[in-house]
C-alpha cells in the first residue's frame, strides 16, 4: 500500500511539473482518479484522488511557488 502512495504522489507532482495551468492539471487528476476508481473500487478512486492532489499541491507549494498567501491578498484588494 505504501508503494501506491509514493507512486501516486509522484504522479501528482509530475502532473504539476508538466501541466500548463491549474485547471488542466486538476482535470487530469480527476480523470485519472475516476478511471482508477472505475477499474478497482470507488473508495480507491477517492484515495487516489487524495494522493494525486497531495503530490500536485506539494510540488506546487515547494517547487513552483505559485501558491502564496500574499498573491491571494493582492488579488482581493481594490486599486
Amino acid at each position: 500500500m505504501l508503494i501506491y502512495f509514493i507512486i501516486f504522489c509522484a504522479v501528482g507532482a509530475a502532473i504539476g511539473k508538466f501541466s500548463r495551468n491549474r485547471k488542466t492539471a486538476l482535470a487530469i487528476i480527476l480523470g485519472a482518479a475516476m478511471l482508477w476508481g472505475a477499474a478497482h473500487m470507488p473508495i480507491w478512486g477517492l484515495v487516489t484522488l487524495g494522493e494525486l492532489l497531495l503530490g500536485y499541491f506539494l510540488f506546487d507549494v515547494f517547487f513552483k511557488g505559485t501558491h502564496s498567501p500574499s498573491q491571494s491578498e493582492d488579488e482581493t484588494k481594490d486599486p
